[in-house]
């Protein structure tokens, strides 16, 4: 039950979120798994400054284009000119911070991981405030999830060990039977072992 709950408190409308039960310990004790679908988003976030610059501008031809694209497990930064063409991929769990930075009162620019991009004009902070929401939900959800993962494979190999050392104690038994060996007087570790 201690994994019950473990959701975002809110999911942009990209995201489909399923929970399943799955029975773990030898009392049937049910922990809740959490999966989280993201759907593809993609967002214009070409520079349009840099883009028609005088100079920056007519050496790439006014040809560049930025666009990043939101998958499912990694946001990718497209930047294209008619020189080249470079992706930067950078999966949801390994972006560090997302940050929306405000300069002069109404230029917003996003900071994500160790990349920076500038919409447009500079002025568009909606389209900004709607990037960091997405890529905030997105890191938070793949962290939950993995933090559910680790929870239960601890599980599962806790679960081994308890078989193996009731496997252990049956054959101690098994033996000292055999052997016509009176059983010490349990303490109150071992006590606390049987209990688990």
């Amino acid at each position: 039950e201690a994994h019950k709950g473990i959701l975002p408190r809110s999911l942009p409308r990209s995201t489909t979120t399923m929970l399943s039960e799955a029975p773990v310990g030898a009392q049937g004790e049910t922990f809740t798994s959490v999966s989280t679908t993201f759907g593809h988003r993609e967002f214009d976030v070409t520079n349009y400054w840099i883009k028609f610059h005088p100079i920056v501008g007519l050496f790439t031809l006014c040809s560049l284009n930025q666009k990043l694209d939101l998958e499912p497990e990694e946001a990718v930064l497209h930047t294209t000119t008619i020189c080249c063409t470079t992706n930067e991929r950078r999966p949801y769990g390994e972006l560090g911070s997302v940050d929306k930075v405000t300069a002069c009162g109404c230029c917003a620019t996003l900071k994500f991981g160790t990349s920076t991009v500038s919409p447009h004009c500079g002025c568009s902070g909606d389209l900004v405030d709607d990037v960091v929401r997405e890529l905030k939900a997105r890191m938070k959800a793949r962290g939950d999830t993995g933090q559910i993962r680790r929870a239960e494979q601890q599980l599962s190999e806790i679960q081994l060990v308890k078989a193996d050392l009731a496997n252990l104690n049956a054959k101690v038994d098994a033996l000292m039977s055999h052997l016509k060996v009176a059983a010490p007087t349990p303490v109150a570790g071992a006590t606390m072992v049987e209990r688990m």
